[in-house]
């Protein structure tokens, strides 16, 4: 009875990872979509990043990383601020992964009852659009995030929504699935 039992809530524990519904967090989202930006994107000196949430750019430092955001990456650093012009953009591929952060324990603060977790300090879901375009050949990729370590963030652990990712760019991007393209 007890096999039968636990075969049965195997068989029906199993949940397919794709989704035709791009409301879904277990979306697959395909290749051949459009990345569209919408103004110029200008990416600070010394730097090959600038981070998008609640629709606004973002320092570095800023981002609340409880909270969806987006990176948009360039192939270089350079010590003047680089220039993301208004175009389209092919995404050719779309991966998502789950990375971890642990963070180091501080070295001169001791208690007596400190507790030491070993599990990682911060989850990240990413949601990553590799991009090209001939015109513009320095732009690398679009990741969005979020960190599913934060308190109320842990009964999600999922990738983010289309919807989600869509107003942690804003105005700036819009991401087009091939049968939408302009």
């Amino acid at each position: 009875m007890k096999v039968i039992a636990a075969l049965a809530l195997g068989v029906g524990g199993c949940v397919s990872l794709t989704s035709p519904d791009p409301a879904s967090p277990y979306y697959a989202y395909p290749a051949n979509w459009t990345m569209r930006l919408n103004q110029t994107l200008v990416i600070p000196p010394d730097a090959a990043t600038v981070r998008l949430q609640y629709g606004n750019i973002v320092p570095r430092n800023g981002v609340q990383e409880h909270d969806p955001y987006c990176v948009v990456e360039l192939e270089t650093v350079r010590a003047e601020p680089q220039r993301l012009q208004p175009g389209q953009f092919e995404v050719w591929r779309v991966t998502r992964t789950v990375e971890t952060v642990a963070a180091t324990e501080a070295r001169f603060i001791k208690t007596g009852n400190a507790h030491h977790d070993t599990g990682p300090s911060f989850l990240y879901y990413k949601t990553t659009f590799h991009l090209r375009d001939p015109a513009q050949p320095t732009v690398r990729n679009l990741t969005c995030a979020w960190d599913q370590m934060a308190p109320w963030n842990r009964t999600f652990m999922r990738h983010l929504t289309l919807a989600e990712i869509r107003s942690a760019l804003g105005n700036w991007i819009t991401l087009m699935p091939l049968e939408t393209r302009l």
